[in-house]
């Protein structure tokens, strides 16, 4: 009988260590703290996003994006200011940095030389960049190629992830690891080609340190959020020179205008 009753009395602890990895409503605790980490970002609805995203063919782009809670945000991406309101981006850069935003919009892996003297006719990527020198560059979304598309990705992935805290899906935590000298813990949903992974404390709350969203085979982006809640405006230029990107995208194929 004693034996029986020892045996049932680990039972009892077993199924309670099992309980309590849970919470109330079912939720694991991996789950809770996922969720409880990316809250924040859907109830405060403005916020700050720094970091970089990645193509699988191209290098690291910073960027420095602003969303305002209703769709919009401004910002740099590349070192580009770039703006998206409702499904419209604007995107302007800096005379110097033309020429590589102008070649990666051809698909060069190089910045290309170019010649001013050239005849535009016989120089697309001198063309494009004259066409674009002081003006935004305004691209309907989807764009025609991602570099057209300016800091909309940015925002679009701010505002999935926002959208994350009330997903469904398991989540998986791995091995504590080290960012910027605190140890963090990385939990994981994944759902279909999209993985986004969370990094909190390791040991003291849900708060989130950082953020990544990986679609399997395409971009990647690593971000750290701020200034949750502070208003934020985006406005439409309005005054300003612009050059729609499907004219830019003409140009670079066709060989001037």
């Amino acid at each position: 009988m004693r034996a029986m009753r020892g045996g049932v009395y680990v039972a009892v602890l077993l199924a309670i260590a099992s309980v309590t990895s849970c919470t109330a409503d079912g939720r694991s605790s991996e789950v809770r703290a996922f969720e409880d980490a990316l809250q924040p970002l859907r109830q405060a609805k403005s916020f700050r996003m720094v970091g970089e995203l990645r193509s699988p063919d191209g290098p690291e782009v910073r960027f420095d994006a602003r969303l305002d809670g209703r769709g919009g945000c401004v910002g740099t991406v590349g070192g580009a200011e770039s703006l998206l309101v409702g499904k419209q981006v604007w995107t302007r850069w800096a005379d110097s940095a033309l020429p590589a935003a102008v070649s990666r919009l051809a698909g060069d892996t190089e910045v290309a030389a170019m010649d001013p003297a050239a005849d535009p006719a016989e120089d697309p990527q001198w063309a494009a960049v004259k066409l674009l020198r002081g003006a935004y560059m305004v691209t309907a979304l989807p764009g025609e190629v991602p570099g057209t598309e300016g800091i909309a990705p940015v925002c679009q992935t701010g505002l999935l992830l926002a959208g994350a805290a009330t997903g469904t899906g398991d989540v998986t935590s791995g091995p504590v690891t080290v960012r910027n000298g605190e140890r963090l813990r990385p939990l994981s949903r994944t759902d279909g080609p999209v993985t986004i992974r969370v990094y909190v404390p390791a040991q003291g709350g849900s708060k989130v340190r950082l953020a990544e969203y990986q679609v399997e085979g395409g971009r990647s982006f690593s971000v750290q959020f701020r200034d949750l809640g502070k208003p934020v405006t985006v406005r439409q230029p309005e005054g300003e020179q612009t050059v729609a990107s499907s004219d830019v995208m003409t140009v670079l194929h066709q060989g001037g205008t």
